[in-house]
């Protein structure tokens, strides 16, 4: 394991110094490409699991973009990339709009209140904490759940919108990881199938981030030329992977929320 991190650190300081060396223009070029690809790959992985802003928001900081903007401006991409994924669960029928909206409008003033107070953010303690409530989350997927979408309503239930206000807070602070924060919450509290809480994370995460990524609308920390090319890689990314989890059912779903926790929590722990 130290093994791997020190190549990591040392194939980081290769690039480092080679976008330093590169002229400006060329480097500029590559990395609005880069950005493209990265879209695409990371609406992929929030489409499955979540977490796939982490790629972006590395890219970005990789090439000199300032975290904040940075944070600011994947938001644009993740409302495209949920707009997208809404569009092809209905297009396929799938969908609970009322629920959907119910969770989602919970969620939203949380998101707006965790977006002004993300200029406060803590840091490392925070996300080697958050690693740790992750990959106990992933551990329960695995575990057989009880009740097969039991649509009473139970004195567990009950306390799913409290939750979703957390969730949002969290949301509008970093982003990153919150469709694994709903993962959790829809399992445990809402006794659902992996295969509806994707469903409706999409819609919910749609929801709550138009109001949220106001607040960095208002700040004027958006880039919007990288904005617009993550959103054709988003959309894109989007789409694709929404009409083939449907086809392969939870089986993967559960395989790509846990392959996102565990990278998620190296990177929190590690780095």
């Amino acid at each position: 394991m130290e093994t791997i991190i020190v190549v990591i650190h040392v194939l980081m300081s290769v690039m480092e110094t080679l976008w330093r060396v590169v002229p400006d223009g060329v480097t500029e070029i590559f990395f609005m490409m880069g950005l493209f690809v990265t879209g695409v790959v990371a609406s992929f992985v929030n489409m499955l699991a979540g977490g796939g802003s982490m790629l972006v928001l590395g890219l970005m900081i990789l090439f000199g973009v300032d975290p904040v903007v940075a944070n600011a401006t994947n938001r644009v991409g993740v409302l495209i990339s949920t707009a997208t994924g809404a569009a092809a669960y209905k297009s396929e029928k799938v969908t609970d709009i009322k629920q959907s909206l119910k969770l989602g409008l919970w969620t939203a003033p949380g998101g707006i209140a965790g977006a002004i107070f993300s200029v406060r953010i803590s840091g490392d303690l925070y996300e080697k904490i958050l690693a740790i409530v992750m990959i106990l989350i992933v551990g329960s997927m695995f575990l057989p759940k009880r009740v097969q979408d039991n649509p009473q309503e139970s004195g567990r239930r009950r306390w799913i919108y409290p939750a979703m206000i957390l969730v949002g807070f969290y949301g509008g602070v970093v982003q990153v990881g919150v469709g694994i924060l709903i993962y959790g919450v829809l399992r445990h509290l809402g006794n659902m199938s992996l295969m509806r809480i994707n469903m409706h994370r999409v819609f919910v995460v749609l929801i709550y981030i138009i109001p949220s990524m106001g607040i960095f609308v208002w700040s004027g920390k958006i880039n919007w030329i990288y904005a617009a090319i993550l959103c054709v890689g988003n959309a894109i990314g989007s789409w694709i992977t929404i009409k083939w989890t449907l086809k392969k059912g939870e089986k993967i779903i559960r395989i790509g929320l846990a392959v996102s926790v565990v990278l998620m929590s190296v990177k929190f722990i590690l780095f």
